[in-house]
């Protein structure tokens, strides 16, 4: 559990933490919005704009963790 719980912990935080600053920056590489309109006819209306970066540096430093763990042993 130990080896699969840090380096997951790791990657949804940083994710997260960049997730966060671009919402508190309003920056638009960084940001992730969903927005849930009134019901229509057909069903739900909704939009959402999420950014691939965080998501992908979240994975990055999740697989650095695990290496890292994996070459120190633990």
């Amino acid at each position: 559990m130990r080896k699969i719980g840090f380096p997951l912990l790791s990657s949804v935080g940083t994710m997260g933490l960049l997730y966060w600053i671009g919402n508190i920056f309003n920056l638009s590489l960084l940001t992730f919005s969903f927005v849930l309109n009134e019901p229509l006819e057909n069903g739900f209306f909704f939009e959402a704009n999420i950014s691939i970066l965080p998501f992908a540096a979240g994975l990055l430093v999740g697989f650095i963790v695990e290496r890292l763990g994996q070459l120190k042993g633990a």
